[in-house]
C-alpha cells in the first residue's frame, strides 16, 4: 500500500484588535433620521408624479436605485469600524475604501480641532503621517467620537504634535490635501450637485406634462 497524504487547509488568521472604534451611535441615528425625512418623501413624490403618467418602469427604477443606495450606507454604518493591532492599523469608513496601514509606517500623528463657518461648532481631527511627512489616514471625531481620537493616539504610542489653537476646516484640508476623502474634494461636490439638479429637473418636467396633459 502506498504512502496516504492529505494536504492541511491553512484557516485564516483571525485579527485580534488592540482598539476597535465603531461610529458614534449619535451619527447613525442622525443617519436613519436622514433617510426617514428625506430619501422616503422623495420616493414617496415619485410614485405619486408617475400615477397620472403611467412611468411605473422608470419610477420603480428610481426607486429600486434608492433602496440600494440607502441599504448600502446601512450596511457600511454597521460594519465600519478603525482597529489596531500589532501589525497595523485597518481602516474601513463609512463612505470610504477600506485600507491597512502597516503599523511601521507611522511615523508620527498631528492632532488639531477645526471649525467650519460657525466657530463654536469644532472638530477635532488626528492625522498620520510617515517618516517623510505623508498622510497615512484621517480620523475625524464626528464620526469616530473625542474619545476615540485618544485611544488611536495611546494605542499607536508615536510622536504627536498638536495645534496649538483651532483651525479653519478649509486651512486644515490645505496643510494636509492628500488626507482629504473623495466626497470632499470639489468635484464630487459638483457632481452630486449636478446629479441633484437632473432630479429635481426630471420631477419637474414629469409634472408639467401631466398638467399640461391633463
Amino acid at each position: 500500500m502506498g504512502d496516504l497524504t492529505a494536504t492541511a487547509t491553512a484557516r485564516p488568521r483571525t485579527t485580534v484588535y488592540d482598539v476597535v472604534l465603531r461610529p458614534r451611535r449619535s451619527l447613525v441615528r442622525s443617519t436613519i433620521l436622514s433617510v426617514v425625512f428625506s430619501a422616503v418623501p422623495l420616493a414617496v413624490a415619485l410614485v405619486w408624479v408617475s400615477l397620472p403618467l403611467q412611468l411605473w418602469p422608470v419610477i420603480a427604477g428610481v426607486v429600486i436605485l434608492l433602496a440600494v443606495v440607502v441599504g448600502a450606507v446601512f450596511v457600511r454604518l454597521a460594519t465600519a469600524f478603525v482597529g489596531v493591532d500589532s501589525d497595523g492599523v485597518t481602516l474601513r469608513g463609512v463612505l470610504t475604501a477600506n485600507r491597512r496601514v502597516a503599523r511601521e509606517r507611522v511615523h508620527g500623528l498631528v492632532r488639531a480641532t477645526t471649525y467650519g463657518s460657525a466657530v463654536e461648532r469644532t472638530n477635532r481631527e488626528l492625522v498620520a503621517v510617515d517618516a517623510d511627512g505623508a498622510p497615512l489616514f484621517r480620523l475625524r471625531s464626528d464620526t469616530w467620537g473625542d474619545g476615540g481620537i485618544d485611544r488611536i493616539v495611546d494605542a499607536l504610542g508615536v510622536r504627536v504634535r498638536d495645534e496649538p489653537r483651532p483651525v479653519p476646516s478649509r486651512e486644515f484640508a490645505r496643510r494636509w490635501p492628500a488626507s482629504r476623502a473623495w466626497y470632499e474634494h470639489r468635484a464630487a461636490t459638483v457632481v452630486v450637485g449636478a446629479l441633484a439638479v437632473v432630479v429635481v429637473a426630471g420631477l419637474l418636467a414629469v409634472e408639467t406634462a401631466g398638467l399640461i396633459g391633463g
